[in-house]
């Protein structure tokens, strides 16, 4: 499998459009989810959606396939003046020396398990050299197993207008990216 890893150049605004409309793709089919709605700045006319963490308070790595189309993408606030798991009502604990918050993450292709463990490996491995040693997140409970799988500790759940909401800890160097 052929795949080409970067980060987003956040002050391209094609390139910008494109992983908002690749971010809208992946996640305007999810109806049983509505709190994502309120989540993220969602512009259906264009197609797009964006994260509220500004663009210069996260990196946004993507994975593109032989067509250099986005094939997955994961955004990350690094900078973690305001956390996306607030909203949900968690992650008032968390400090800011060494830890991010993982916003999102979708393919809009294959899911094939090695590739998605590369990617993933590829993007803790970048956090890591920056210093980063752990990561945040919440999630719906449709993806908690795969980030489960994936090394995700949950640390907190709870009921968000109806819905199911969890919090997780991911260690960026754990074993499990070795195998």
């Amino acid at each position: 499998m052929n795949t080409h890893f970067e980060i987003l150049d956040q002050h391209d605004d094609s390139a910008v459009a494109e992983y908002e409309r690749a971010f809208h793709a992946s996640f305007a089919r999810v109806t049983d989810n509505r709190l994502i709605r309120d989540l993220w700045v969602w512009n259906d006319d264009a197609r797009r959606i964006a994260a509220r963490i500004p663009y210069d308070e996260q990196i946004v790595y993507l994975a593109r396939d032989a067509d250099l189309g986005i094939k997955t993408a994961l955004g990350v606030n690094v900078a973690m003046r305001t956390k996306q798991s607030a909203a949900f009502g968690f992650g008032g604990e968390i400090g800011t020396g060494g830890v991010c918050e993982l916003l999102t993450y979708f393919t809009t292709g294959e899911h094939r398990v090695g590739a998605q463990r590369a990617f993933i490996e590829a993007c803790f491995t970048d956090l890591r050299g920056r210093g980063l040693h752990t990561a945040y997140a919440t999630t719906a409970p449709r993806p908690l197993p795969t980030y489960r799988r994936i090394g995700g500790e949950l640390l907190d759940e709870r009921q968000v207008e109806g819905e199911m909401r969890y919090f997780l800890k991911f260690s960026l160097s754990r074993a499990w990216m070795r195998r």
